[in-house]
């Protein structure tokens, strides 16, 4: 399909489905019934409290509705970079229903309010809060929940204004601390923007950039060999999210962070959709964002302190 034959595809689209998934979705939703803190409000949250965080999005809901509807049919395609496996499902179900001290649960808060976001992003969320509306409508578990997109803050966001405030909030959440960065092998945060540059000290633990879950308890053993006054910020995709729970258990604070640095390269290159960053793997752009080239990079080379891939 050429580009024109796309854009007209996603024109049609948008013009028969984008009133239909408007109205049922204010139909559905219940604004009083989803405790959700904004995007500041969930860093400003992370900040005061020193918590973990898991964050939800459309890949780990796509999971948890198929267990639930499905239960062990097994044959079910999510996303490349992670395929479905029926234990992490579990996993993820049961971190969603959790309630643990020192950990917070966060999914879009676009599914309480759309409007902050334009164009087809707004219909996008609006589709996946219907279309997985059980988990959402009914539950009587008013528990406190922050927002999964305070990591997504650039691209097609109506409610943020000043970029540079934003990111002088979510820089306080690392500031002056020394912190490991568990990542996919290719993903590469904060290398070449600066944007963990206020950290004390960071070090990395590179995992498999595809089927992170693969490697479980090997990442998870790994990473308990740290002190636990060290932050760790996970980006493994649907793994970081289960992983961030495990971890507060144990005593860490671990923020599911994933997104954070491609939205931020986004940010300084004004980019108007999703582009390939060079030398990072950025799993929403399959043509040409999926790299998998090594990096001769001094500075990030002496942060790597392991390798489970």
């Amino acid at each position: 399909m050429s580009d024109v034959q796309e854009k007209i595809r996603l024109f049609i689209w948008r013009l028969v489905y984008t009133p239909y998934y408007r109205i049922k979705f204010h139909f559905y939703r219940n604004p009083n019934q989803l405790h959700l803190l904004n995007s500041i409000d969930t860093i400003l949250y992370i900040i005061k409290n020193k918590c973990s965080v898991s964050r939800y999005g459309d890949g780990e809901f796509q999971m948890i509705t198929h267990l639930k509807r499905h239960g062990t049919i097994e044959n079910f395609h999510v996303d490349t970079f992670q395929h479905y496996d029926i234990q992490l499902a579990s996993r993820l179900l049961e971190v969603y229903e959790s309630n643990v001290t020192g950990h917070l649960v966060c999914i879009p808060y676009a599914f309480k309010d759309s409007s902050i976001y334009k164009g087809y992003e707004r219909t996008f969320f609006e589709r996946e809060f219907l279309w997985r509306k059980e988990l959402f409508i009914g539950n009587k578990n008013f528990k406190l929940m922050g927002d999964a997109c305070f990591t997504r803050f650039y691209l097609n966001r109506r409610d943020i204004k000043d970029y540079d405030l934003y990111v002088s909030y979510l820089k306080k959440i690392w500031n002056g601390k020394n912190i490991l960065i568990a990542e996919g092998e290719y993903s590469r945060l904060g290398v070449g923007n600066g944007l963990f540059d206020n950290a004390a000290e960071i070090h990395r633990l590179l995992c498999p950039s595809t089927d992170a879950f693969n490697k479980y308890d090997q990442i998870l053993s790994e990473i308990k060999k740290i002190p636990r006054n060290i932050l760790i910020l996970l980006a493994l995709g649907h793994t970081a999210t289960v992983l961030a729970y495990d971890l507060a258990k144990c005593g860490y604070q671990a923020i599911d962070i994933g997104h954070v640095d491609i939205e931020y390269e986004w940010m300084r290159m004004k980019a108007k959709h999703k582009v390939s960053v060079p030398n990072k793997y950025v799993n929403e752009v399959t043509n040409g964002g999926r790299i998998d080239s090594d990096l001769n990079d001094a500075a990030y080379q002496s942060q790597i302190i392991g390798r489970i891939c």
